[in-house]
């Protein structure tokens, strides 16, 4: 546990484990690393442990895990030779079923310009061979089958570059059809050929959802037995009775906690006070690495930066509107983007004739909402338009706001759909910031605004997106931006930062920070409330009277 909270004990800040690793790999992205750098440590510490030992083997260790386990085991397998076989359950798939489908779920699972970078499932298991791998999948998991299946024919293939075993040979001479889809549990389902239980690659699935590994059960551990022990009975393995979770709870029932707790509390961050932590490690490294002053970057240069980094990629003006929608007057108007995704928002527009100044309001939803955000953003629209402005009121993408699973409130709600654009190579800033790019173009295209004067306003996420959208478009002759915070290093500072994702762009500060984005701005910007990394990040839209911050 990395975030106690003082008020339960035993509990955490960010509640569940996945909301944990969320919130701790935020401070490590903004430097160009990853959570999972540190699991990975802690597994091959683990191991070094085991090899230390007397009465173990050390060129007989294997690694299993399931579920978030099974991310720590695909990842420490591929990395760390000295695992000798490696059984990886109820997480391989592919990214073709699984971003349709749940999505990314963790942070470990979500490196940065992964998907971008043309890797996949496969690789993982691809850089293990030719040790022994077992790929074990439920059917009804939430990481899709099918989307293992697909990974398990791949893996195949390269495994049968070292192991030719692990193909199988043909049962008959007919041609080969598609396996059978299986109910019970079943091996190498992928082929149709006889696949040996001594190959090297094995594919282990069973009935049941994410976890569930009771019924298959005995092949996991024949597996491990085969490769691990060599002349024990590995075709009649010892396993508990049962089929169910309950089944397997049942053999701890009376077992007390202090048999496998060693610490105090449970918690090694409550345990020892001071200890070390993500947040603490990842600090000391950036100290090294993050330049304690940066030389003013040239605007072409940064401009670079900035695409390089949040994927941004709208060039300002490109961006074409067909007659009707230029013509559209006062109301709510969608606007299209190259994606096929229609940009929600509303229009206002002066009554009297000829060219008007206009200004662009990014908003995180829509202004008719009944929330102190929306009210305060309508309250906004109506006097930017009761001025004599065009206004454009428009939420970016997602718009309108998605309904992803909310890991933890700390992590807000749209810290899933950053681990999608993470993958893929792009980030929410840079999305939104094409989005404002594009709402430009709209306001710059249409007969009634003067496109010499256009400026821009945001509040919160929205405001960190208009910083950067207004250096990327110099059309934009004023930006107007509110609680926004100051700097990435700031955030480094934060022991538990407070709605983060939406600004975190990984490995920026490698290459730039928010200051610089400012005096690229120059006399352009004005920014005011101006919010700290240890302050809530959460206050995303919108002048408030007031901003009240809790540090846990």
């Amino acid at each position: 546990m990395q975030y106690p909270d003082p008020a339960k004990p035993g509990e955490s800040l960010a509640m569940r484990p996945t909301g944990e690793h969320g919130e701790a790999s935020l401070q490590p992205m903004l430097i160009g690393e990853t959570f999972a750098k540190y699991e990975i440590w802690d597994a091959m510490r683990g191991v070094d442990y085991l090899a230390s030992l007397p009465d173990v083997d050390p060129h007989r260790i294997g690694a299993f895990g399931c579920s978030g386990g099974g991310t720590v085991t695909a990842l420490t397998g591929a990395l760390d030779t000295r695992i000798a076989a490696i059984g990886t359950a109820c997480y391989i798939t592919s990214f073709d079923a699984l971003l349709p489908a749940l999505g990314p779920q963790d942070a470990e699972q979500s490196t940065p310009r992964f998907i971008s970078s043309e890797l996949g499932f496969p690789d993982w298991i691809e850089l293990a061979a030719p040790r022994p791998y077992a790929v074990i999948s439920t059917y009804s998991d939430m990481f899709p089958i099918a989307g293992a299946h697909s990974t398990v024919i791949e893996a195949r293939r390269f495994y049968s570059l070292f192991d030719p075993a692990s193909t199988g040979t043909p049962v008959d001479n007919n041609p080969p059809s598609a396996p059978p889809t299986p109910t019970e549990p079943a091996l190498n389902t992928d082929t149709t050929n006889r696949v040996s239980p001594q190959a090297r690659f094995q594919w282990i699935t069973g009935p049941g959802h994410h976890g569930a590994l009771m019924p298959i059960m005995s092949n996991i551990v024949s597996f491990f037995m085969r490769n691990l022990e060599p002349g024990e009975d590995a075709d009649h393995p010892n396993v508990p009775p049962g089929n169910s979770p309950r089944d397997a709870m049942a053999l701890l029932a009376g077992i007390p906690k202090d048999a496998f707790q060693v610490t105090s509390s449970g918690q090694v961050a409550t345990s020892f006070p001071g200890c070390a932590t993500v947040f603490t490690l990842n600090e000391k490294h950036a100290a090294r690495i993050v330049p304690a002053h940066r030389p003013p970057i040239a605007l072409d240069r940064l401009r670079s930066l900035i695409r390089d980094e949040t994927g941004a990629d709208s060039a300002p003006g490109a961006s074409k509107f067909d007659t009707d929608l230029l013509a559209e007057n006062s109301g709510p108007i969608a606007l299209p983007t190259a994606g096929g995704l229609g940009l929600e928002g509303d229009l206002a527009v002066p009554p009297t004739p000829g060219r008007h100044p206009a200004v662009l309001l990014l908003v995180p939803d829509s202004i008719h909402g009944t929330s102190p955000t929306a009210q305060a953003s309508r309250a906004k629209f109506d006097a930017l338009a009761a001025q004599g402005n065009a206004v454009l009121a428009v939420t970016p993408r997602p718009s309108p706001c998605g309904t992803d699973d909310m890991k933890a409130p700390l992590l807000g709600p749209f810290y899933l759909l950053s681990l999608r654009a993470y993958l893929a190579g792009r980030t929410l800033v840079g999305l939104r910031a094409d989005d404002a790019i594009r709402a430009v173009d709209f306001l710059a295209d249409r007969a009634d605004v003067d496109p010499a004067r256009i400026s821009a306003d945001a509040s919160g996420h929205m405001g960190l997106v208009l910083l950067h959208a207004g250096v990327l478009d110099r059309r934009i002759q004023h930006v107007a931006v509110d609680h926004v915070l100051t700097s990435y290093r700031s955030l480094l500072d934060a022991p538990v930062p407070i709605g983060a994702p939406e600004d975190v762009i990984p490995g920026v500060l490698l290459h730039y920070d928010i200051p610089d984005l400012v005096r690229a701005l120059g006399t352009r910007v004005t920014i005011s409330d101006p919010l700290k990394g240890t302050d809530d990040l959460s206050q995303e839209s919108t002048p408030l009277s007031s901003l009240t911050h809790a540090t846990p």
